[in-house]
């Protein structure tokens, strides 16, 4: 999956109330995904690379957070917060050790608010800071995209794959009813077509490819190399046809 990007003359009210009912929507599939789990269950690994559901929980609470620190950070006027480690993986391993040994009852807590304060953080954004194609990649991609992206392991073990796919086409809805850029709508699209082809969808990812290919040069060159669209490869050609 790659990050969208926006355009400088998006309408950022629009573009705004669509990221925070987005992340409103994740938390919702979140509190009932992880709810329908087992208490004892919790802790179990196996799960989305050997964490257990609790690791997950934190770990979307853990990027949620980093996202609320940086634009609060630019929102202030201040330099944004560095991290030790660099590399993806080597981030997650920090976070994950950091909330390892918090309670569950701490994890949820921790999940609310970083929803809170990212929704917070995006109300209050000037609208240039929403202008900003690197703000709004990663505020999708640390909210809503993210949570998709974890979510269906966990779905699987409680029977509610449903739910996640719900959660797709909530977002999909926001994307065509709030107005978005083309450029915001598109790489959008696209996220949720990765999403739909790994678990299966491929006639919801072909229509949702068939929208947003067409519309970027950017993504007609990089689906073919996109490893979530392996099994759409060789229909890619037509699908950038529109």
């Amino acid at each position: 999956m790659v990050s969208r990007m926006t355009v400088p003359e998006a309408p950022a009210r629009d573009l705004r109330s669509g990221l925070v009912d987005g992340l409103r929507a994740a938390r919702a599939a979140e509190r009932e995904i992880f709810d329908a789990i087992d208490p004892d269950d919790r802790d179990r690994s196996g799960v989305d690379g050997g964490w257990s559901a609790k690791d997950v929980q934190a770990h979307l609470g853990s990027w949620r957070r980093r996202m609320v620190d940086r634009m609060a950070a630019n929102r202030e006027g201040r330099e944004e917060p560095s991290l030790a480690a660099t590399e993806t993986d080597e981030i997650n391993a920090m976070f994950h050790a950091q909330r390892a040994h918090w309670p569950w009852d701490q994890v949820v807590a921790d999940a609310d608010a970083t929803t809170a304060d990212l929704i917070a953080e995006v109300e209050a954004a000037p609208p240039a800071v929403l202008e900003d194609p690197q703000v709004v990649g990663s505020i999708m991609g640390n909210g809503p995209e993210h949570t998709l992206a974890h979510l269906a392991p966990l779905a699987d073990r409680v029977g509610a794959r449903t739910r996640v796919i719900d959660l797709a086409i909530r977002i999909e809805s926001i994307i065509d009813g709030g107005a978005w850029p083309g450029r915001a709508a598109a790489y959008a699209r696209y996220n949720l077509a990765c999403f739909h082809a790994l678990n299966g969808r491929l006639d919801r990812a072909r229509e949702l490819l068939r929208q947003a290919l067409p519309e970027q040069e950017e993504l007609r060159s990089f689906a073919p190399e996109d490893d979530d669209l392996i099994a759409l490869r060789d229909e890619l050609p037509s699908l950038a046809a529109g």
